[in-house]
């Protein structure tokens, strides 16, 4: 054998498959699967009741206890508004940061609340949505393939019930799955009552492929930290990289793609439309022009609701080489200072 076969044969070995945490193994033990099935039903049931205000009483007691208790979450949070608000007090930002957590803890409650809420129809006394003569909605009824981004702002679920249900192919939306697969349950049934089709996936862009040779409209979440190798644009200002797969098919499919969000009015279980871009690409157009764009209108809603943004995410933690850590030192607060120091340092600028 040649040393030329003697590598293809290596090449053609399948990869051995990675090791899964103890936390991913214990979730997939069946006790443990029963149990916390049978909790999070109990605690569906517990929370919602008694209707919204109840849930959402719920909601602050846990976003209470986890902005108290949860420090790494917490500083997360901090870290990302300092960054991304610098010039605002320190007081502002703090608020910010807590009405986040209680925001996306309200998601949750949302999630619970779907089939008391939104199914049969119910959704339109808990939202001030578009009309059938909307810009937005004609643009979707066209039956033309489509993506609608949307990020973890307000509650992109409840705008997928805006579109919905108005009759048209129901919206395709792709998530990934989540752990443990009770609470993936919990979240799929909510999307199904809003009247969308479901598809899990584990990453690349085959689901995204298959919805657009069916010239259907696909919803997707498109956020910050797209890995230490995706391509990189700016976020409120400093560089770091993106979910971008999506851009090289928007093209191919047409390059129809629409900005969407749906706001959370106050602290209740009610929710108001915003009015959605809605943009066509060349076939010739750059994929990051694509993910500015977006980004553009991202950073517009967020300006308006900061405290609806999940901050909680590391949305800086991915590293090109040389690239400072924009969760170092997490603990302490950032002002302008160590913000133009980190993006200085990811810009090469002196």
């Amino acid at each position: 054998m040649t040393f030329a076969r003697r590598r293809r044969t290596v090449l053609a070995l399948p990869k051995s498959p990675k090791r899964k945490r103890f936390g991913s193994r214990l979730l997939a033990w069946w006790p443990v699967r029963v149990f916390v099935e049978v909790w999070l039903r109990l605690a569906a049931f517990g929370a919602t009741v008694f209707g919204p205000r109840w849930a959402y009483f719920w909601a602050r007691v846990v976003a209470w206890l986890a902005w108290v208790f949860l420090r790494r979450l917490r500083f997360t949070a901090l870290r990302n508004v300092d960054l991304c608000f610098p010039e605002r007090p320190q007081a502002e930002r703090t608020r910010i940061a807590r009405a986040s957590l209680r925001h996306f803890c309200y998601l949750f409650a949302d999630y619970m609340l779907a089939p008391r809420c939104f199914a049969g129809g119910r959704g339109v006394n808990f939202m001030d949505g578009c009309t059938r003569e909307d810009p937005y909605i004609q643009w979707v009824g066209q039956g033309q393939a489509a993506f609608i981004l949307a990020a973890h702002f307000g509650n992109w679920e409840v705008g997928t019930y805006n579109v919905n249900r108005f009759g048209f192919a129901p919206l395709m939306v792709i998530a990934k799955p989540v752990a443990p697969p009770a609470l993936g349950r919990l979240m799929t049934r909510a999307r199904k009552i809003y009247g969308n089709e479901v598809h899990e996936h584990r990453g690349g862009a085959r689901a995204y492929a298959r919805a657009l040779r069916e010239n259907r409209v696909v919803g997707v979440l498109v956020d910050q930290n797209g890995g230490d190798f995706a391509p990189v644009e700016a976020f409120f200002g400093i560089p770091c990289t993106w979910q971008a797969d999506f851009a090289r098919l928007a093209v191919r499919g047409g390059g129809r793609i629409g900005h969407a969000a749906m706001v959370r009015d106050g602290e209740r279980a009610f929710f108001r439309y915003l009015p959605t871009r809605t943009l066509a690409y060349e076939a010739t157009t750059p994929p990051m022009k694509i993910v500015a764009d977006y980004r553009d209108s991202l950073e517009s809603f967020i300006r308006q609701y900061p405290e609806q943004y999940l901050w909680a995410h590391r949305r800086f933690k991915a590293r090109k080489p040389g690239w400072p850590d924009a969760y170092a030192d997490l603990g302490t607060r950032w002002g302008v200072a160590e913000r133009d120091a980190l993006v200085a340092g990811r810009t090469g600028g002196a």
